[in-house]
């Protein structure tokens, strides 16, 4: 005699809305985990902060264009007009420090002007002969140039870290 061995099926149904609510359940995680890390990261990056972090806005009225060099407000003010990505930048920039702290209590205020922005090439020369501060329709100026303006003229210049030097601080 043979043995038959029974096999059991077990038959599991599974409904349509059974499958909806784990793929819900999982995307619930998915979503939830990926704002979890936003926030961390956010956290560590310091976009997001907690308390009283407000920063002071500062308005920079140092930096003007070649083309107001005879357009500010003051009576009497120098402009430095030097190109800022030049291997001098760096000198006339201490020449600036130094000049504005030095002469805290002077009222001779200083712009500066770089002339490798695109607004400002066309004011610029490579010839020292060809350098004029009468206007601003003929200025010309070759990079590390200090202009004084009096009253709305160029009255005098400098052309290079010695003798700008010797303008600002020999008098």
């Amino acid at each position: 005699m043979s043995k038959k061995k029974k096999v059991n099926k077990v038959k599991s149904y599974s409904s349509d809305t059974d499958e909806f609510n784990r793929m819900i359940k999982v995307l619930l995680v998915v979503v939830l985990a990926l704002v979890a890390f936003y926030f961390v990261f956010a956290i560590a990056r310091g976009e997001i902060s907690f308390g009283e972090d407000k920063k002071e806005v500062q308005i920079q009225d140092v930096e003007i264009l070649a083309g107001n060099t005879f357009s500010r407000n003051e009576t009497e003010y120098y402009v430095m007009l030097y190109d800022f990505s030049s291997t001098d930048s760096s000198i006339y920039a201490n020449l600036y420090e130094m000049y504005t702290s030095y002469s805290a209590s002077n009222s001779i205020k200083m712009y500066l002007v770089d002339l490798n922005k695109g607004f400002n090439t066309r004011y610029v020369t490579i010839d020292k002969k060809e350098v004029n501060i009468s206007s601003i329709e003929n200025l010309k100026v070759v990079n590390g140039t200090l202009v004084k303006v009096k009253e709305g003229a160029g009255v005098s210049y400098s052309i290079g870290k010695d003798e700008i030097k010797k303008t600002l601080f020999n008098k």
